[in-house]
């Protein structure tokens, strides 16, 4: 710190020297000039500033003594952090996690402990308006002594690794509450705590770990999709879905249909149930319901196609297709297909034939007969050998099976939502 006052006093020196030529005349004072002008003390500091308006000069050495209580912060700071580095944070204090540069100065005169500077602190000040000798103008020289003890600067110092330490903590805090959002909101609440975070951090490992987070948050929306859980005629059922994570959502999707009617939208828990009214629907109609989400920079869309000809059918797939894929000793993958039928007959019934295909992946196909008996929820299985490897996922598919019942046969498409489960 006696460095810092010694630096201070020679620039003083010189900018007094070159500011207020012996040619110009002191044309008023403040008062008898005190002897503290262009010296220092252990428990005090001066500053001066020139300006043709004496507020003006009164704000320049406010910024100056703001800026000279910075500096020293800065400069212990940055010798306190080489000590951490060197005792590995054995003693307890507060880690400083880069080495500081300029940019610490702008950041810490933001610092709340410092908003109490004021020349209604100072313990002097003293004042001369000069005259030009060249052109006749007038301006100011302001002198400020302003006390700053010792304990003092220890004290702002221990404020200040504080304050940083808790700003980093709020940056660690919102990478481990990604991992764990539920709702929606907490993306965009994120995003906010995060932006005056990068405001303030001033070395470039934590600037650059905020921003690397901003853009996670950020992306997020887009990542964020809509699954299928159940599907039957006149209701739907979904959740929304992040990294394989169900999240909720207040705002209500916008929901758009040119047959369905009655379109009604509610919560259950972490999913969301539509329901709609599809009587006055033709078969030879493009029915289908639009589910429009509106996320800030981005637009989540799902289409739900539904086929009316299904309240005549006695036989009908229903729920979610769930496929269990495991891998035998000889790395073989094998799948574990279950498919929920819903019969609204007591006539025995026969299924075959049922193929489909998951998006991209794979064709599903089986040659068995699975018989059942009289009406009511029943569960097909079958299982089939892959080729190609699958990982875990969630969507919609679109198959067909054969139904036959006494001397009657037909073959239903279906669409209905699957989960795939890779165990390995």
């Amino acid at each position: 710190m006696k460095y810092c006052k010694i630096l201070l006093l020679c620039l003083l020196c010189l900018q007094l020297a070159t500011s207020a030529p012996a040619k110009d005349k002191v044309t008023e004072k403040s008062g008898k000039k005190p002897s503290w002008i262009m010296t220092a003390d252990q428990d005090w500091f001066t500053v001066f500033a020139q300006s043709d308006d004496l507020n003006e000069a009164q704000d320049k050495c406010l910024a100056d003594i703001r800026q000279y209580i910075v500096n020293s912060i800065a400069s212990n700071i940055t010798s306190v952090e080489r000590s951490f580095s060197e005792s590995h944070n054995t003693d307890g204090n507060e880690n400083i996690y880069s080495s500081y540069n300029s940019e610490l100065k702008t950041a810490a005169a933001k610092m709340p402990f410092l908003t109490n500077i004021s020349l209604s602190n100072a313990t002097g000040t003293y004042w001369e308006k000069y005259k030009r000798k060249s052109d006749g103008t007038f301006y100011y020289i302001y002198h400020v002594q302003y006390p700053f003890t010792e304990a003092e600067r220890n004290r702002l110092i221990r404020e200040f690794v504080k304050y940083d330490n808790e700003m980093y903590g709020k940056l660690t805090a919102l990478e481990s509450e990604y991992q764990t959002l539920t709702d929606i909101s907490e993306i965009d609440e994120g995003i906010k705590e995060l932006q005056p975070l990068i405001r303030y951090f001033f070395d470039d490992v934590r600037k650059s770990e905020a921003e690397s987070l901003l853009d996670t948050y950020r992306s997020a929306y887009s990542k964020i999709s809509l699954v299928p859980e159940s599907k039957e005629l006149g209701r739907f059922e979904y959740s929304l879905m992040l990294d394989g994570r169900t999240l909720t959502y207040s705002k209500p999707p916008m929901l758009r249909s040119e047959t369905a009617t009655s379109l009604e939208l509610r919560p259950e828990g972490d999913r969301y149930v539509l329901t709609y009214d599809y009587s006055l629907c033709y078969p030879t109609d493009d029915n289908a319901i639009l589910i429009s989400y509106s996320f800030p920079g981005t637009r989540l869309s799902f289409t739900l196609r539904f086929d009316v000809t299904e309240k005549d059918v006695n036989v009908i797939p229903s729920g979610i297709v769930v496929i269990d894929v495991i891998q035998d000793k000889d790395s073989t993958l094998l799948a574990n297909v279950t498919i929920n039928l819903r019969s609204r007959t007591e006539q025995d019934f026969e299924v075959s034939d049922v193929t489909f295909t998951l998006p991209g992946i794979v064709e599903f196909k089986s040659d068995n007969t699975s018989t059942f008996i009289g009406s009511g929820r029943h569960i097909m299985h079958f299982r089939q050998s892959l080729e190609n490897p699958v990982s875990s996922g969630r969507g919609m598919l679109t198959g067909t099976m054969k139904v036959t019942s006494g001397k009657n046969s037909e073959t239903r498409t279906f669409t209905l939502p699957y989960k795939l489960v890779l165990n390995q």
